[in-house]
């Protein structure tokens, strides 16, 4: 399985793409630091019906596999923003999230 990292400004990874069958993929665990805090995990699910929408949003060419436009917003160092339009729901998405 084909998976991007989306990288923030720290240059390190805030999001994972990947497709799984059609529907793409964003998903992060962030770890509990101390005992006082557990494990966070979300999943933005994007159905194939709505990547024009990440297309528009960054100005993309929609003829490129989806997963070469997500590695292209990471490598433009746009990541932040795909993830707070994922968070924001500026780009239509299922959000699942688990809590530990």
């Amino acid at each position: 399985m084909t998976r991007v990292s989306i990288l923030g400004t720290e240059g390190k990874p805030i999001l994972y793409a990947s497709l799984e069958g059609e529907d793409l993929r964003f998903q992060f665990e962030y770890y509990s630091r101390s005992a006082d805090e557990g494990d966070y995990e979300f999943i933005h699910t994007v159905l194939p019906e709505d990547f024009s929408s990440i297309t528009t949003k960054f100005g993309l060419n929609p003829e490129k596999n989806i997963l070469d436009q997500i590695q292209e917003i990471s490598d433009l160092g746009q990541g932040v923003e795909l993830h707070d339009a994922l968070t924001a729901k500026e780009i239509k998405n299922e959000l699942w999230t688990w809590l530990s």
